[in-house]
């Protein structure tokens, strides 16, 4: 499993989705709850010979809802992670006056470009 492959089924699940956070604008505002946010916070580029030819990326997704959102966060469960494993927080957001759920994914493995696969 990759970030890109989680991204695509991210992407797929049929919610407003954006990396780091939504822009609102004038003409472009915030789309209203339920909504998707991605973040890579962390890679590590690791190798040999003298070359980075892997990166090791943590991967987050987090739910925003105006409730619970339980429902949602095992459809989530069910179709985004059913084959990887996450570490999950939930919790409210006073300043914002919603709940977030979030997903924790470390470790995805990825080939850095130009090197042989």
């Amino acid at each position: 499993m990759t970030v890109d492959e989680l991204i695509q089924r991210a992407k797929a699940f049929g919610l407003p989705i954006t990396k780091n956070q939504f822009e609102g604008t004038v003409d472009d505002p915030v789309p209203p709850l339920p909504y998707l946010v991605y973040l890579i916070p962390h890679e590590i580029g690791m190798g040999a010979d003298y070359k980075n030819n892997l990166k090791t990326q943590d991967f987050e997704l987090e739910l925003y809802t105006e409730e619970d959102g339980e429902e949602l966060s095992q459809k989530i469960e069910e179709e985004i992670f059913p084959d990887v494993e996450y570490e999950k927080y939930s919790a409210y957001i006073r300043e914002e006056e919603c709940f977030q759920t979030a997903y924790e994914v470390r470790g995805l493995l990825k080939k850095v470009k130009g090197v042989r696969k």
